[in-house]
């Protein structure tokens, strides 16, 4: 069978089981929102940090501070390692005031919507740093994994910034490719572009070409992988990465094997993937 004429049904166990497609974005992001503040509150009552690795792009953390706040809880016994940044020309992580800033994204869609006393410390509140970035390795063996990851993925099969190692410049192999850890790296010109079509409405030159991302070593580390699909050009990259070969050239395949993986998708994603010779593109809100 032809895999992008897969569906649920054809998934293995047990991801089957762990696999859930919701309605639309808002019930997906409800659902994370739930599920993290349940996360927060078991740690909180053994009182132990709760360590999760956080991607701009495919979760609404506005969700998430809506239910904290709901809830009454304190976010200091939880860590948040962001996934990545992107670098200027001058070496250094782009300020907060660039369009396209993650750290400015986290602290108006989460930090900023908790209150103060209640608040993420700012020494949990991690970004990689392109000066030391095998602190995040550190930091992640340190606490054996972090807890839960979020995960999209992106056109090339891209999770974080690791797009596949021959658009990167770094050696070809599958096995160097899974220790791939914290680095500097040039985005490859296929994920600017759907940056420039999801991210910028086609302003290529804004897009910094360079990034520190988290790599595949620290990410398959993670105790609870949550794959979030909910475009519908995500249609076909799932059912590539879930049952297509376990490759380099495709990252998010890699995350097949997990021990403990688990998958959430909106019902558009969850769709078999049509061809539109007419390419519609951003007609529809």
């Amino acid at each position: 069978m032809n895999m992008y004429m897969k569906g649920i049904e054809d998934l293995a166990m047990p991801l089957k089981s762990r696999t859930i497609v919701f309605r639309d974005f808002e019930k997906l992001n409800k659902f994370y929102a739930v599920d993290f503040c349940d996360e927060l509150e078991k740690k909180q009552a053994a009182g132990e940090m709760l360590n999760v690795i956080c991607p701009v792009g495919p979760i609404d953390y506005r969700y998430f501070a809506a239910e904290v706040n709901k809830r009454g809880l304190s976010c200091r016994n939880l860590r948040m390692i962001n996934m990545d940044e992107y670098i200027g020309e001058d070496g250094e992580l782009i300020p907060e005031s660039h369009p396209l800033s993650f750290r400015r994204f986290m602290n108006q869609q989460f930090h900023d919507l908790i209150p103060e006393a209640k608040a993420v410390l700012p020494e949990n509140r991690v970004f990689p740093d392109p000066k030391s970035p095998e602190k995040i390795t550190e930091l992640i063996d340190e606490i054996g994994g972090a807890d839960i990851v979020w995960c999209g993925m992106g056109i090339t099969g891209h999770v974080a910034f690791n797009d596949p190692p021959t658009m990167l410049g770094e050696p070809d192999n599958l096995e160097s490719f899974r220790n791939c850890k914290t680095r500097i790296v040039t985005t490859s010109p296929m994920s600017n572009a759907q940056m420039a079509m999801g991210g910028t409405n086609g302003v290529h030159e804004i897009i910094p070409p360079t990034a520190v991302t988290i790599g595949i070593y620290e990410l398959y580390k993670t105790k609870k992988f949550y794959w979030t699909f909910m475009r519908n050009w995500h249609a076909g990259l799932w059912r590539r990465a879930m049952f297509g070969p376990i490759t380099q050239n495709f990252p998010g395949s890699i995350m097949q094997d997990h021990p403990n993986l688990y998958m959430n998708l909106t019902e558009i994603a969850a769709t078999v993937p049509m061809c539109d010779t007419q390419q519609a593109t951003g007609e529809k809100k």
